[in-house]
């Protein structure tokens, strides 16, 4: 069932007040032409019958929900470019000339995912919780401290880190100050959402009795990431990812247990092998500390949180998460990738062809190096794809890559001590280059060529490019499976995912490996 228009562009008008109404139902329709294209042409090329998803009422639902979210994405967008466009010549004269830090490229994502047709399905948002809470609207959010009974509540964390020390003083004095016996309590970071519409709602006695307490007065404001639930706290100088009991793109964004201390343990492992193996542009975005709910096993995922470290700010240099190299700059229009070669072209005196070769010679081998390194030499496989990835860039080139989130690595041999009840280790190599193929090359690599062919760069140059740098390390390892030498290879099916399994169990497409057409 497709939204009320009317309802719709009243909720619109009471947050973007001069907008319209023929440019809400202009921009409804670009939203809806857009998802329904993704569907299209994802139900062609994993063979689905479309008939089985708009005769599915869950699906449906998710759809339009996604159109919904993008339509107002898309007037953010178009409310920024008329308000900047004019002012400034690039993305980064804009934030810089904004004052703004790099967080501004998490919150730059416009279309989100960019083939997934619930791109920006958020199930359990009203409109003004999209526009809240959602990062390209760049408003702040509450994350709210809850006290918790110590038996109420498990913690996480490094040895030897205590990154909530300056926090905790914080708590400690607003304790004495209100009769609060502090050490008969640890601490718990909820989003402002999930504590007024899970939290509070299924704890309410708890809350009642004291055994809880929202410290509503010491509220953490933080600015959301690309993923929303995971959002920036200068306070806290960390990055926190919370639980919202909502279903963005294909999942409930929880916060498991399992997930917070394979974190710990996996990011400061690899960031280990790093630093003591010379992986010269290779960073983790480390996680630092968590804690969960334990009172009630099954929701525990829902009362959680973890914290993970920023990244350092380099002069000169923008930190930029990769997702947004293909979105477009609501300043020139085109995507952020090309601004970052037309900033080569002026610097180096370069053509189109040769920044962009130089640009993704550098890209590629930093990423490369992150990843392919990384599971021929110690059996990790990360799920680098543009979301888990941050790519340093100074005067438009790459110089170095933070990587980020560990639940869908694999390991091989690894003696890592991690809980596997979320299945990551493996006996077989094929799990390793799945990931590896799926997420770096096909969610990364391709997608990138994707967007630079589109503005005339010859496709065939930038798979050269990858095999080169793939090449490079076959003089030093032999892989059980050599990528270049399989003709397809298999990606992750984002519709038949949601058709078949519930999001839940991976279905693949096979697809023709552009790497050994290169190599023909």
């Amino acid at each position: 069932m497709e939204i009320d228009f009317k309802e719709f562009s009243r909720e619109i008008h009471n947050h973007f007040q001069d907008i319209e109404d023929k440019d809400i139902k202009r921009l409804y329709e670009k939203a809806h032409q857009e998802v329904f294209n993704r569907i299209n042409q994802l139900a062609k090329f994993e063979h689905i019958d479309k008939d089985l998803i708009f005769q599915d009422a869950r699906m449906m639902r998710e759809i339009n929900d996604s159109i919904r979210n993008l339509t107002i994405s898309y007037i953010q967008f178009e409310q920024d470019q008329h308000q900047f466009a004019d002012v400034y010549q690039n993305i980064f004269e804009f934030v810089e000339g904004e004052h703004l830090t790099d967080v501004f490229f998490e919150q730059s994502v416009t279309e989100g995912h960019p083939f997934h047709p619930m791109t920006k399905t958020k199930l359990g948002f009203e409109v003004c919780d999209v526009i809240n809470y959602s990062p390209e609207f760049r408003r702040t959010v509450k994350v709210i401290p809850v006290l918790c009974k110590s038996d109420l509540v498990q913690d996480v964390k490094l040895n030897n880190t205590d990154v909530l020390f300056n926090f905790t003083q914080k708590v400690a004095h607003y304790c004495e100050n209100n009769d609060i016996e502090l050490d008969d309590y640890k601490l718990l970071f909820i989003h402002d959402w999930q504590l007024n519409h899970f939290m509070m709602p299924n704890y309410i006695n708890l809350i009642n009795d004291q055994h809880i307490l929202p410290l509503h007065e010491l509220a953490v404001e933080a600015n959301p990431l690309l993923s929303f639930r995971t959002l920036d706290a200068p306070e806290l100088n960390s990055i926190i990812k919370t639980a919202v009991n909502v279903q963005a793109t294909s999942a409930v964004r929880n916060v498991s247990p399992a997930s917070i201390k394979n974190g710990l343990a996996l990011s400061s492992a690899v960031e280990h092998i790093y630093r003591n193996n010379g992986y010269t542009n290779s960073y983790i975005q480390q996680d630092l500390a968590g804690g969960f709910f334990t009172a009630d096993k099954e929701n525990a995922n829902k009362c959680s949180y973890m914290l993970r470290g920023r990244i350092p700010q380099e002069p000169g240099s923008h930190n930029i998460v990769c997702a947004s190299l293909i979105t477009k700059s609501f300043i020139t229009d085109k995507p952020v990738v090309i601004e970052c070669i037309e900033t080569i072209m002026q610097k180096q005196s370069l053509n189109f062809e040769e920044a962009t070769s130089l640009f993704l010679t550098q890209y590629t081998n930093i990423l490369l190096e992150s990843t392919y390194r990384l599971m021929l030499e110690e059996g990790i496989s990360l799920e680098a794809h543009m979301q888990n990835s941050t790519m340093v860039i100074k005067d438009g080139l790459p110089i170095a890559i933070y990587v980020r989130d560990f639940g869908g690595v694999r390991l091989f041999e690894s003696d890592i001590n991690i809980d596997d009840s979320t299945g990551l280790h493996t006996n077989e190599f094929q799990d390793l280059l799945s990931v590896f193929s799926h997420a770096v090359l096909y969610n990364h690599l391709f997608q990138l060529i994707r967007v630079l062919e589109s503005h005339h760069f010859n496709a065939s140059t930038g798979y050269h490019i990858i095999r080169e740098a793939i090449l490079s390390y076959h003089k030093s390892y032999t892989p059980e499976i050599d990528i270049l030498s399989e003709p397809t290879f298999k990606i992750k099916s984002l519709l038949k995912m949601r058709i078949y399994a519930e999001g839940y169990d991976y279905q693949y497409t096979e697809i023709n490996n552009p790497l050994y057409t290169e190599a023909k």
